[in-house]
């Protein structure tokens, strides 16, 4: 539809449908259907469409995610809330630079460790919501969200303890894969200084 923005649940339900149809386009490679992506994000009148668009040049770690992520930015720099919309984007691409983009992005003016929003959305994205990056077969991924939980538990042990819920799988991996995530967990664990939660988080990841 070509139909202004409209709030209604029949308009709605046509975004919803218009924006799975696209996604499931580009996953197979569509050169037409990456570019009516990317114009849907430059064109878009509306939030919905527009993070949908942009959410799918992530997940399919398309190079045109990175000029769109800073046009992103700069538009809702402005706006808290969609800053933290932006944060999750950015540490949801399925891609090898990922962990490194996201060490960067700690660093961030607009990121703050003190800001348990901007942490739930970069950090628990991460660790939560992209399942390749943080499983890296080097264990990369658990050695950093154990560090990063260490660190924060001595600032912020609920939002701490609450990031290190996303072992809780860590049993079910391959052996490789769980081996290394349980030698990041130990690790979290011979902290002598470790708050309440986040030992009592870790205590019953491991038992």
């Amino acid at each position: 539809t070509n139909a202004a923005f409209s709030p209604d649940a029949a308009s709605a339900g046509r975004r919803a449908l218009t924006n799975a149809a696209l996604d499931l386009m580009v996953a197979n490679g569509d050169r037409a259907a990456i570019d009516l992506a990317v114009q849907r994000f430059s064109a878009a009148d509306n939030m919905t469409d527009r993070s949908a668009a942009l959410g799918i040049l992530v997940a399919n770690a398309l190079p045109e995610r990175t000029a769109a992520l800073a046009a992103f930015h700069s538009r809702y720099r402005g706006d808290a809330l969609v800053l933290d919309k932006w944060l999750a984007f950015e540490a949801a691409a399925p891609t090898p630079e990922t962990l490194d983009r996201l060490r960067a992005m700690l660093t961030h003016p607009d990121f703050s460790l003190t800001n348990p929003n901007r942490v739930r959305a970069l950090v628990g994205t991460f660790a939560g919501g992209n399942q390749t990056q943080f499983n890296r077969a080097d264990g990369a991924g658990y050695d950093f969200l154990a560090d990063f939980v260490i660190d924060l538990d001595r600032r912020n042990p609920q939002t701490a303890a609450r990031l290190l819920v996303n072992f809780r799988s860590w049993r079910a991996l391959e052996p490789k894969r769980r081996a290394l995530a349980e030698r990041a967990l130990r690790r979290v664990a011979q902290v002598s200084e470790l708050s309440t939660d986040t030992r009592d988080i870790v205590t019953r990841t491991l038992a």
